[in-house]
């Protein structure tokens, strides 16, 4: 199993939601995934604030979330680990992500809650999970 030091994801608790934010100040969604891979993994992904305008346009940030995942290998739920992103159905829609942390916690960036960790198996998550990818650079790494 891939390790994340606990002090990485720890830092990340309590950023505010800012839409399309990439740093310590504030960030939407993508943003704490992104921030969570580089420096909890060393994996840089793209930061696409240039590919929406806004964190409320729910057809391009879906339509980004789900190109970004879908070059990722699909795991099982029963198999995340620590650097796996959740896509998550919001209002219908691929339109949020997150990152697990400690299965079966994964942190997300939301607009009313800030930066929180929480369990995907919670009654607010269980039945929005859409899948589970692992970008590529992870798929070797484990714990050491």
């Amino acid at each position: 199993m891939i390790c994340m030091e606990h002090n990485v994801w720890l830092s990340m608790i309590g950023v505010p939601f800012l839409k399309k934010g990439r740093d310590m100040s504030g960030w939407d969604c993508w943003g704490a995934v992104r921030f969570g891979l580089l420096n909890g993994f060393g994996v840089e992904v793209p930061s696409f604030t240039e590919d929406y305008t806004t964190s409320d346009d729910r057809e391009s940030v879906s339509a980004l979330i789900t190109r970004e995942s879908i070059d990722w290998p699909e795991v099982p739920l029963s198999e995340a680990q620590p650097g796996d992103v959740l896509i998550l159905r919001v209002l219908g829609q691929p339109w949020h992500c997150g990152l697990v942390v400690e299965p079966p916690y994964f942190i997300h960036a939301g607009r009313s809650v800030g930066t929180v960790r929480t369990r995907w198996d919670s009654l607010l998550w269980e039945k929005r999970i859409l899948g589970v990818h692992r970008h590529p650079k992870l798929m070797e790494l484990a714990c050491r």
